[in-house]
């Protein structure tokens, strides 16, 4: 069997020349009031309610998506707030890390903001908390990440597991570099987390190196395969995050603090082992800080990174939809390229509106993205040939409307003259995960273009990326049993011919009289079935034994078989 496999996270989207709302596909201003934001988190059980950090105003809330924000610093006695994190099932808890100075640390509230304690018993060193993770059931299950600027942190990751009333250093198998600025987590197991290290600043030596562990951090193996190695590198891993479609895809934002240009954007797609950096139509140039990172929902190849360098230029929001292969500019409307962005959050329902953190001195504040309606999201598109069979399948995340998928294919040559082989009917209105498939039968060798087009009730349609598909020859001449068999009145007979050539495929009994010539003519190099119908012949044929024969050029093979009346 010869299997090749494409696949595509891919997204249907309406054509943009007419919109029923506002502010759609362009980033407005949510808020100027909350100061420099260094990170943002969203309540997922009511995506109305979302908490800024401010590295100069502390902590601020909205519990109406954005339309009002009140300052939420009662118990806070550091509001240089660098970090903030969530329990996913129980939101009233959350965390949040002070930069070091006076009051530093971590601070807690049970109550959703109302009232925060600090919480730093069993971390002896300076407090510089760069990152915070809860764990998404129990909110007592708390990591850290601590950087300190002018030299390297004794231990550098923490957890608790008592609600912050203890911390215990986690530091099993890590190196000598203990500045830790990132941590992520798998969306399907909370024991599997990353964690990325900056440099050591007291001897300015790196390389900056991710870490993995797959159980909750007593553990931690080196996942660095790809990225820079020279102690000359000091990249440090600023943002690190975990697709909650995949969670074998896991994304890194380098700092680029060399020549070389080995840090900025990476990607694993297999679970941390192996990272390749894909940066092309990202900002290449010394200095360009990739400072925070999100994926968008239900997407394993969609990306948005905020940059930030001293030039304040070219920097702002970048997006792919790729998976990196390609960056584009994502800035406009109240974006400007201009502004650094340190936190990119997703709203995971509806349309998946982002929300983007600005910590510039101009400009400073809360900005969103509200991107346009989408009748169907398609997940992934998929190809399997198997023989001269083409299996498609695709999934969808959410439909609305949807009466079904058209699939249309075209030869790849250039003519893009398509047409329609089949129609699965759709799932109408959902917003679960659906599964579809469709076999292209019999499909002579070559090269092929496959798309889907959506069509809703009303008839309008959208039409999908394209995939491609090549058909190969066989490999060698081969003649398959018949199915079923024994058999009454029909079979089927499958033969494989590498090479154009005269195929003659004919049936005989037992003495050799030939009962039936099924095929005597040139075929081009493919895989065939055919049918064989003993009711058809001239003769009538009772039960027995018959053997078929394929012959093509100098090949010659015959098979036996049993017709049963």
């Amino acid at each position: 069997m010869k299997k090749l496999y494409f696949i595509f996270l891919c997204l249907l989207i309406l054509p943009k020349s007419v919109h029923l709302q506002e502010n759609v596909d362009i980033w407005t201003v949510t808020s100027n009031t909350v100061g420099n934001v260094w990170a943002m988190v969203i309540d997922q059980s009511n995506q109305d309610i979302i908490y800024t950090a401010s590295n100069n105003l502390g902590i601020f809330k909205t519990t109406n998506g954005g339309v009002n924000w009140i300052q939420i610093n009662n118990g806070l006695l550091n509001t240089q707030v660098q970090a903030i994190a969530i329990c996913k099932n129980n939101p009233q808890y959350l965390y949040a890390g002070t930069a070091s100075g006076t009051n530093e640390g971590i601070y807690k509230t049970t109550d959703g903001g109302s009232s925060w304690i600090q919480v730093n018993n069993g971390i002896t060193e300076g407090i510089g908390v760069q990152a915070l993770m809860v764990h998404p059931d129990n909110p007592d299950i708390v990591w850290v990440a601590i950087f300190i600027a002018t030299t390297n942190s004794i231990n550098g990751l923490y957890k608790t597991t008592d609600g912050g009333a203890n911390w215990f250093p986690i530091t099993n198998g890590l190196g000598t570099i203990k500045n830790f600025l990132s941590l992520a987590m798998s969306p399907v197991d909370p024991n599997t987390i990353y964690a990325g290290t900056s440099f050591d600043p007291l001897t300015s030596t790196g390389p900056a190196a991710i870490y993995k562990s797959t159980d909750g951090g007593a553990n931690w193996s080196l996942s660095s395969n790809g990225l820079p190695t020279d102690p000359s590198e000091i990249n440090p891993v600023r943002t690190l995050n975990v697709s909650t479609a995949n969670p074998n895809v896991v994304i890194a934002g380098l700092f680029m603090n060399t020549a070389t240009l080995l840090g900025s954007f990476y990607v694993s797609t297999d679970a941390g082992a192996n990272w390749v950096q894909k940066n092309n139509g990202l900002p290449a140039t010394q200095g360009m800080l990739i400072r925070s990172a999100a994926i968008r929902p239900l997407f394993d190849n969609q990306f948005y990174l905020g940059l930030d360098r001293s030039t304040s230029l070219d920097i702002g929001v970048y997006r792919t939809t790729d998976g990196g292969n390609t960056w584009t500019d994502f800035n406009g409307g109240a974006m400007l390229n201009t502004y650094t962005i340190r936190a990119l959050v997703f709203n995971s329902t509806g349309n998946h509106t982002l929300y983007a953190g600005c910590a510039s001195t101009v400009g400073a504040g809360v900005y969103q993205y509200e991107f346009s309606f989408i009748p169907v999201e398609l997940v992934s598109f998929s190809a399997e040939v198997y023989s001269n069979n083409v299996v498609l399948s695709w999934f969808t995340a959410t439909e609305t409307n949807n009466h079904g998928f058209e699939i249309l294919r075209s030869l790849n040559d250039g003519t893009n003259v398509w047409e329609s082989i089949g129609f699965v009917t759709g799932s109408g209105n959902s917003t679960e995960f659906q599964n579809y498939s469709f076999t292209d039968v019999d499909v002579p060798v070559g090269n092929y273009l496959y798309r889907l087009k959506q069509l809703d009730y009303s008839g309008n349609y959208n039409l999908l990326k394209i995939i491609e598909v090549n058909v190969l020859p066989p490999d060698k001449y081969v003649l398959m049993q018949n199915y079923p068999n024994p058999f009454n009145p029909n079979t089927r007979i499958g033969f494989s011919v590498p090479t154009s050539s005269h195929t003659v495929l004919r049936v005989s009994d037992v003495i050799g009289n030939i009962v039936a010539t099924l095929l005597d003519e040139v075929i081009p190099a493919g895989s065939y079935e055919l049918n064989f119908d003993a009711s058809s012949t001239d003769d009538w044929l009772s039960s027995g034994v018959y053997f078929y024969t394929l012959q093509a050029g100098d090949f010659s093979v015959t098979r036996k078989m049993m017709l049963v009346r």
